[in-house]
């Protein structure tokens, strides 16, 4: 008895504390929180996979609303978010479906009941094969009535571009056909990063009815930007069954959706822009290009190669082209056959031209390098078909017989394409002071064509000249005296360093350049040198003096020989930094 008589005042003293810390009101809250109840329902079978009971601070009467989760975010009672994507048993994937009409996210009065509390959420069910891999959607849709062609799923790795080779014709299922509509502006044709949630990672394509007609081509361009695993393609239309097709690029950067800029980079192994002749086969129709992406601020390490297609007979070009390649790349240049200009005329490749330059070396180019002025080139030449009795006509060249050279050049017109011409080439002609007589006994004159092709370029008749010597004591091309000798351009100097040695100066150090006279040193304090000082040493290492304190400098070196009491200069070295101090 007396036991339970402790037992009985421990347990009012308990009591009491409760109430004491913990007030009826309080209590009464607790007691009235409202709660939500979170139903998760495969949308496929209509059955219920979860279900959750959250509790809120809204009070019964207020409206209640879940709002779907990002990727990032946690999805808890706390924040009333709803989870994008729920792995479930069975190696099941739920997503949540956010276009679902039947969803309910919100409570539009809350109620005191917690079974009144619904929110309903609608997820499909996937089987993911790979390592965080995800789904996307491919929707084709009738633009005219936005009814759905078709649409396919596919399993896409997560959080990386998605793209898709877009089909440019399509049938649905009763065999109608449609052919892509590249110009309408609610196409979605690239998923730029996918997300977690399937039913984030939509593409839509928007189709008209339509066919191909009966002489209609289109070629489809592929767009690769190799630095971020992803490409755009790109259909052109309006074009002619057999024509010949060649697209236009540049080295110019291509429009981006950021400060970053992208420029088309040459891939000799996988290029192609030319097709000679086009098929009805969409398949067969095929251009690929290659294209870096460039952070802002960088440069590109890539030198530009120009391609030049220059007519044969007026010397100019009709196009050209520009690509990017890395410096020291060997390229072996091989010309499309047939190529259309912008006017309408065909060209046809000239493979017989010996001004075609089509093998180069890609070099870097910088001021004093032996590609400054010209830059990289590819060069070939192109002729335009002619038919019996067009006019023609034809190139004369004059040669000087001894040194080879070109003397004069003129076209005679008036003849006809298909015609034979004998040339009667005159007896003698002067320039200034040198008389040219016909050298009648040189075998490499060339007086007669058989068959005018209407090309200038091509029907040259080809006449070397014996030049006299003049009276006058003058030097001239063909005086007495002897031609000085050729001199090769002196290497660069290697392993130029530069070092500070004090607040205003600096040693120059370099190595020594065979048949080198004497060396000419150039400093600035910018990279394009301008206002540079330049001194002349023989030796291979020098102390710069009088600099500016806490500047940086820039230095380059060359060298050079003494011809007939001229400097003929070499090659500057790569350009060092002087640092500050």
């Amino acid at each position: 008895m007396i036991n339970t008589k402790k037992y009985l005042f421990i347990l009012i003293g308990f009591l009491t504390a409760i109430l004491y810390l913990h007030p009826a009101s309080v209590l009464a809250e607790e007691a009235q929180k409202i709660t939500v109840s979170y139903r998760y329902v495969d949308e496929d079978t209509g059955e219920v996979f979860k279900e959750q009971k959250r509790s809120t601070d809204k009070q019964a009467g207020e409206s209640y609303e879940a709002t779907p989760a990002e990727e990032w975010e946690y999805a808890s009672s706390n924040n009333g978010l709803v989870e994008g994507k729920i792995k479930g048993e069975q190696g099941k994937t739920y997503m949540l479906d956010f276009e679902y009409p039947n969803n309910i996210l919100k409570i539009e009065c809350l109620s005191e009941s917690s079974e009144e509390n619904v929110i309903q959420i609608y997820y499909k069910a996937y089987h993911l094969m790979g390592y965080y891999t995800t789904y996307a959607t491919v929707t084709y849709i009738d633009e005219d009535t936005d009814e759905i062609i078709e649409k396919k799923e596919m399993e896409v790795q997560c959080h990386s571009h998605f793209s898709y080779d877009i089909p440019f014709l399509v049938e649905d299922s009763r065999g109608v056909s449609y052919r892509y509509d590249s110009k309408n502006s609610k196409n979605e044709e690239i998923v730029s990063c996918t997300k977690e949630n399937a039913f984030r990672n939509q593409i839509k394509l928007y189709y008209k009815k339509g066919k191909l007609g009966e002489n209609e081509a289109v070629v489809s361009v592929y767009n690769e930007f190799l630095n971020e695993n992803y490409y755009q393609k790109i259909f052109i239309e309006g074009l002619t069954v057999g024509a010949d097709f060649y697209i236009n690029y540049d080295s110019e950067s291509i429009p981006s959706n950021n400060s970053s800029a992208y420029y088309y980079v040459w891939d000799l192994e996988t290029e192609v822009v030319y097709i000679e002749s086009l098929s009805r086969n969409l398949a067969e129709n095929i251009i690929r290009m290659s294209n870096v992406k460039f952070p802002p601020g960088s440069e590109a390490t890539e030198e530009v190669v120009k391609i030049e297609f220059i007519d044969a007979d007026t010397g100019k070009a009709f196009r050209t082209a520009r690509k990017r390649l890395d410096p020291g790349n060997q390229i072996n240049y091989t010309a499309p056959n047939k190529l259309t200009a912008d006017n309408g005329n065909v060209y046809y490749f000239d493979r017989d031209n010996k001004n075609n330059h089509l093998s180069i070396k890609v070099s870097k180019i910088e001021k004093g390098s032996d590609v400054y002025k010209t830059g990289n080139v590819i060069k070939a030449y192109y002729f335009t078909k002619k038919n019996p009795g067009d006019p023609a006509a034809v190139r004369i060249s004059y040669m000087d017989s001894a040194t080879g050279k070109l003397v004069r050049q003129e076209d005679k017109d008036g003849l006809i394409v298909g015609e034979s011409y004998l040339h009667q080439p005159e007896e003698s002609f002067k320039i200034g002071d040198v008389t040219y007589t016909y050298d009648q006994e040189n075998a490499k004159n060339k007086l007669q064509i058989e068959n005018l092709s209407g090309h200038p370029g091509k029907d040259e008749i080809v006449i070397y000249y014996k030049a006299s010597v003049p009276d006058s004591n003058q030097n001239s091309d063909h005086d007495s005296k002897p031609n000085p000798p050729k001199v090769k351009k002196l290497a660069a100097p290697k392993k130029l360093q530069a070092v500070r040695t004090g607040t205003t100066k600096a040693k120059i150090m370099f190595k020594k350049v065979k048949k080198a006279d004497g060396y000419q040193i150039s400093y600035a304090d910018n990279k394009k040198f301008r206002k540079a000082k330049k001194r002349s040493t023989g030796k291979t290492n020098i102390v710069l003096k009088k600099l500016k304190k806490n500047r940086k400098y820039y230095v380059r070196v060359r060298a050079y020989q003494k011809v007939n009491g001229a400097k003929k200069y070499g090659t500057y070295s790569k350009v060092k930094v002087i640092a500050k101090r």
